[in-house]
């Protein structure tokens, strides 16, 4: 995922723990489900895929709406300011924002009622959908500063690019799982000890 952020102070990226991104899909997928029903009635078999990073000054959430083998995807994407020296917000309490905002915004797409934005995530482009934030746009969300964008990239078509890589570079592969190995064993401290071990859900 492309940051919202371009100051140099941010560091590499480390990804969110696969336990805290399942648990997020879990919370979308249950959440919506009746949306996804209503897109399977119309002949589109439809997942969500959640990934997320963890900046020395942002926190960067996606949530993907995946469609089969189609190579365009939707997907919703919350960044917001991290502090990691500051008490308050804690990492917890920004993620749980970032998930809300990301929550909000597929619920004014995804709702059964309107079966013509459902088609609208199902196709290829974004462009008639209303209110649709195409650039970072903030908006407040659980008192807290959340920046929103929206586009039709496909989180899997960057993850197999990345798996060709580490088939054809010898070096790549070795250095990438170190890296991620480390990255998330740091990121899964921090989400644990800012919230106690809670659920994530949205409102």
């Amino acid at each position: 995922m492309e940051r919202r952020r371009t100051t140099k102070g941010g560091g590499k990226a480390t990804d969110l723990p696969h336990d805290y991104l399942r648990m997020v899909t879990e919370v979308f997928t249950t959440g919506f489900d009746e949306g996804l029903k209503a897109l399977k009635k119309a002949g589109h078999e439809a997942q969500f895929k959640v990934a997320g990073h963890l900046y020395g000054d942002e926190v960067l959430v996606g949530v993907s709406l995946l469609f089969g083998e189609k190579l365009a995807a939707t997907t919703v994407y919350a960044s917001a300011d991290f502090d990691p020296q500051a008490s308050s917000p804690t990492l917890e309490d920004l993620l749980s924002a970032c998930v809300d905002g990301l929550g909000t915004l597929y619920g004014s797409l995804m709702d059964p009622k309107y079966p013509a934005k459902l088609e609208q995530l199902a196709g290829d482009s974004l462009g008639e959908l209303d209110g649709v934030p195409y650039q970072w746009s903030p908006t407040e969300i659980n008192k807290r500063t959340i920046y929103m964008r929206m586009d039709k990239a496909n989180p899997v078509m960057d993850q197999a690019a990345d798996e060709w890589l580490a088939k054809n570079d010898p070096n790549y592969g070795k250095r990438e799982a170190e890296e991620a190995a480390e990255a998330e064993a740091l990121a899964e401290e921090r989400i644990e000890d800012s919230r106690g071990g809670k659920k994530p859900t949205f409102h």
